[in-house]
């Protein structure tokens, strides 16, 4: 299984999935679409506070800062993080509603797990190997979302 992919679904309520045209720095993803091969998928999560998500995600869930926005402003709007190839947007009262479900996968969620709690995260479910083959734990971010 491909480490650091992921997949999005919403829990109680949908999520638009938007289409843009982005460059894309790495490897062709054609799978037999040529140019509309979808290259990445980036869940947009509705946060109360982008600052506040921004330092839970940053502190507490191993996720780096790639950019906020508006850039010269103190009180941001719109965020994105990234951990490996997982990349996720942070969007301020806006874009969706809360909560929802994101997975991804990485090579030890008994680490992760490790980690998670020496951070402080809100671990909701600990690692637990299910009927499907996956090893999987549950974990909440400041505003409900949860991360499988």
């Amino acid at each position: 299984m491909r480490g650091h992919s992921i997949v999005a679904a919403a829990v109680v309520a949908g999520i638009a999935v938007g289409v843009s045209s982005i460059a894309d720095a790495h490897e062709e993803h054609d799978n037999g679409h040529g140019p509309t091969a979808f290259t990445a998928m980036m869940p947009i999560l509705n946060v109360a506070s982008v600052e506040a998500s921004l330092e839970h995600y940053t502190t507490v869930l191993g996720f780096n800062k790639d950019w906020d926005w508006p850039a010269e402003e103190e009180d941001k709007t719109f965020a994105s993080i990234s951990n490996g190839e997982v990349h996720v947007f942070l969007s301020e009262n806006s874009q969706g509603a809360r909560p929802v479900w994101i997975y991804y996968n990485v090579g030890d969620v008994d680490k992760l797990h490790e980690e998670y709690v020496a951070a402080g995260a809100v671990v909701t479910q600990e690692p637990i190997d299910q009927p499907w083959g996956a090893r999987e734990m549950l974990v909440e971010d400041l505003d409900g979302h949860v991360l499988r």
